[in-house]
């Protein structure tokens, strides 16, 4: 009989959070029984067993005792915080996955949860990040080195094939995926493609995602003139992400920190498009030059500078040589780095460290 695991995310399951839903799918060797407060997206995430999470810490340890709960796995440093007491209560090894926006830093809205960290550093057995970037913020703010893997998060390389595209220089498709969130940049790159536009006016661009600063953005587009260039196409399914970067030529991310301080981990929109042979471009944020090595599988530039972002869009489109370089060695490295299957191996290795701790 497997061992069984509780796998707490207090939101079951943000459409964006695609990453944590391919490693809990793929776990083998254990059987993962899924917390969350609020329970949604099950069309898009289904899964069996989810269960409420109780609204003690006593109910909380007592179901996890009934159920013969050997390891919890607390999704962000937020729910691990959150799960203190529970685990105290029960007994039973923690492992907390950092993500991005819960790395620890100053300008951290909650204060309240960077005042708990201490405490989960000290009685967590096991932490995971996604890049070395935030294993050395975690470190920084007194967690133990030696408590810390590094654990690239993957993406399943059967949905997003590799393809050679033709070596072009007119009507240039540009694509970007991700959230509506200022984190991810997209003013920038709205910005840059103006000037890519003026050079290439038969250049497009299409803007995948959905969230707050859709009408922000869209007032952006018209401000510029490039209603009729620019698509926004919300969210997209997994099956219809991939077709939308196979009809595409060059993929751009300009990642940044936000004023709070809230970062990304390594975006798996940057994955999917180097999965499918599309060079990109994106900025030096976190851990993002972990997974593209400037001049290689595609560049990196400063983050909020537009100007850097549409000089190397409009190198791209000059050289379609270079595009198609870029595209295979992207490939390459998805395949060795960030294969989620080869990743849900290492996490199976993890929980099997932590389960011989007891010490509760």
């Amino acid at each position: 009989m497997r061992k069984r695991i509780a796998f707490v995310r207090t939101k079951y399951l943000p459409p964006s959070e695609t990453f944590i839903y391919e490693e809990l799918k793929n776990i083998r060797k254990y059987k993962p029984i899924v917390f969350a407060r609020k329970i949604y997206n099950l069309r898009k995430f289904p899964y069996q067993p989810i269960r409420r999470l109780p609204s003690s810490d006593r109910k909380t340890a007592r179901v996890w005792k009934k159920l013969r709960i050997k390891l919890i796995h607390a999704r962000f440093g937020t729910t691990g915080t959150k799960l203190i007491k529970a685990k105290k209560i029960a007994k039973i090894p923690m492992l907390t996955s950092f993500h991005g926006f819960d790395l620890p830093q100053r300008r951290h809205k909650d204060k309240s949860y960077l005042r708990k960290l201490p405490r989960l550093f000290r009685i967590g057995e096991r932490f995971t990040v996604p890049s070395k970037y935030a294993k050395a913020r975690l470190v920084k703010w007194k967690c133990p080195p030696q408590k810390i893997k590094v654990m690239y998060s993957g993406i399943d390389l059967n949905k997003f094939h590799y393809v050679r595209r033709k070596p072009k220089k007119e009507k240039i498709h540009i694509i970007a995926v991700g959230r509506l969130h200022e984190k991810k940049g997209f003013k920038y790159l709205i910005k840059a493609f103006k000037e890519v536009h003026k050079a290439y006016p038969t250049s497009k661009l299409t803007i995948v995602g959905d969230g707050e600063q859709y009408r922000t953005l869209k007032r952006l587009v018209k401000k510029l003139k490039l209603k009729h260039s620019v698509e926004f196409k919300g969210n997209l399914s997994h099956k219809k992400v991939a077709k939308a970067l196979k009809r595409s030529d060059i993929f751009c991310l300009p990642s940044v920190t936000t004023k709070d301080g809230n970062q990304e981990g390594i975006p798996n929109a940057l994955k999917e498009a180097m999965a499918s042979g599309l060079p990109v471009i994106s900025t030096k944020h976190s851990g993002i030059p972990e997974l593209i090595k400037n001049g290689r599988e595609g560049f990196l530039v400063q983050e909020r500078n537009a100007k850097q972002l549409a000089k190397k869009m409009k190198e791209l489109i000059k050289d379609p040589k270079l595009r198609i370089q870029m595209g295979k060695n992207g490939r390459s490295k998805v395949e060795r780095f960030f294969n989620s299957k080869k990743q849900v191996k290492v996490l199976e290795s993890i929980y099997r460290s932590v389960m011989k701790m007891r010490r509760g």
